[in-house]
């Protein structure tokens, strides 16, 4: 039997992410290194059933990480904020770049956000908000991977997660869930584009099997893009209760008196203008991107479990 083509290393594969990238590079063969916290949980134990190399740890053990990227060409590169340290992110990714290039990596697709393609526009972010800290952050994880000089490299900068809307990650938004209403800065107006974590794997397997191809692009990616109370009426229908969840929009006025907290409604106001960002047709014409109603049917149980009836 022939050995498989290629090794990749997986940044949080028992998350959305990474275990969509995780699963289509196993479909086609290739090797799959990753590492988890808990190798008993279910994500881990899913990852492990489909012939993941799980080694159990935190992105701070370095000794570990060397053993598990040893032996890896690719590397998606997707890490997660630490709400208690913001610096950790840029610390670990900085740690996992120099083990990756000492260990032989060529390539890597690293997924930040679509933010750092606003970054530097005429979009106001409030200083010192979580919305410009998170930009900031993920530029400069950006920065690291150009400048370890891998052979290949790739930036995916998604938009706001479909994910949000269902359990686990709705969280985040419980108004939404517990109140059946989200109050946002975004307008009636804004054409919000949403991302389904599947259609970021599918742009990440395209990189990594074209790498010349796509070498030094960054993509602003989204799967669909529609009004937030369209978004509301989709999930409500496929939750079994139709105009039940109903968007509150602030005026300016409440928005900047907000702009201090430690709630979300600068990044809202950032969002009305991510449209500007993305070209679905274009997107289109290399992968086929999921509709949110195509991601509601298939987390269907997710979304009713998220939104019992009454």
């Amino acid at each position: 039997m022939s050995s498989p083509e290629h090794s990749v290393f997986v940044c949080s594969a028992t998350g959305f992410q990474g275990g969509a990238v995780a699963r289509r590079a196993r479909e086609i063969g290739w090797n799959v290194h990753a590492t988890t916290r808990d190798l008993t949980s279910q994500p881990a134990m899913a990852m492990k059933s489909i012939g993941v190399h799980l080694n159990e740890c935190d992105w701070d053990n370095l000794a570990v990480l060397r053993d598990t990227i040893q032996g890896c060409d690719k590397l998606f590169l997707c890490l997660t904020i630490n709400w208690d340290d913001l610096s950790c992110e840029l610390r670990q990714c900085r740690d996992i770049l120099k083990i990756a290039k000492e260990a032989g990596v060529k390539q890597v697709v690293s997924s930040t956000t679509l933010g750092v393609s606003m970054l530097d526009s005429e979009i106001g972010v409030y200083p010192g908000s979580f919305m410009e800290k998170h930009m900031i952050n993920k530029k400069a994880i950006e920065q690291a991977v150009e400048d370890c000089g891998f052979d290949h490299f790739t930036f995916l900068r998604p938009t706001f997660f479909m994910a949000n809307f269902i359990e686990p990650k709705v969280s985040r938004y419980a108004e939404i869930r517990d109140k059946r209403s989200w109050t946002t800065s975004m307008t009636p107006e804004t054409q919000l584009p949403i991302v389904d974590h599947e259609d970021i794997a599918k742009f990440a397997m395209s990189a990594f099997q074209d790498p010349v191809a796509f070498h030094g692009h960054a993509i602003s990616l989204a799967s669909d893009q529609l009004r937030v109370q369209e978004i509301l009426d989709l999930l409500a229908e496929a939750a079994g209760q139709p105009g039940s969840v109903r968007a509150y929009f602030l005026t300016d006025e409440e928005v900047e008196a907000q702009a201090s907290t430690s709630g979300f409604s600068d990044s809202h106001k950032v969002l009305r203008y991510a449209s500007e960002y993305v070209d679905l047709e274009k997107l289109r014409a290399t992968v086929q991107l999921t509709s949110f109603r195509e991601y509601l049917e298939r987390h269907l149980e997710a979304v009713r479990l998220t939104f019992p009836h009454p």
